[in-house]
């Protein structure tokens, strides 16, 4: 019996689930350490208590969490062409979840800084209000 080109190149089943669970493992301390590294170099003071809370920019931390899944998505391209399926199907799922939890860590974190507060409306007498506290052209009245 004379196997095919293709099995010979697929790894087996125990060593293609022990190559996903060490990826997978590795690919969570990357995560994590892309994370604190991100927040170190967007100011976050960690463990400092007297600090200012300022605001602190989402953006880099996004960008070092959003290359790990780039480089999750590229290892589970080599592991396809090398046939763990396995590894490959886990490799792509945490790579799009890393990629898109970025991608929606980013759009979340500019939610409320790009709208400026909505202004209140000012007060011209005791006949009308105006609408946005404008010019007169925009009280009820005048």
């Amino acid at each position: 019996m004379t196997s095919s080109p293709e099995s010979a190149r697929r790894l087996s089943p125990f060593a293609d689930v022990a190559l996903a669970v060490t990826l997978l493992v590795v690919d969570a301390v990357a995560a994590v350490v892309a994370l604190v590294s991100g927040l170190n170099a967007a100011g976050y003071a960690f463990f400092d208590t007297g600090a200012d809370r300022e605001a602190v920019s989402v953006v880099e931390p996004v960008v070092y969490v959003s290359v790990v899944g780039a480089l999750v998505l590229a290892s589970a391209l080599v592991s396809y062409r090398g046939g763990a399926l396995v590894t490959t199907c886990a490799q792509t799922f945490v790579g799009l979840a890393l990629v898109l939890g970025a991608v929606i860590g980013l759009t979340a974190g500019h939610g409320g800084e790009s709208r400026p507060p909505a202004p209140s409306p000012g007060y011209s007498g005791p006949q009308s209000q105006c609408r946005s506290g404008g010019d007169n052209s925009e009280c009820l009245g005048s």
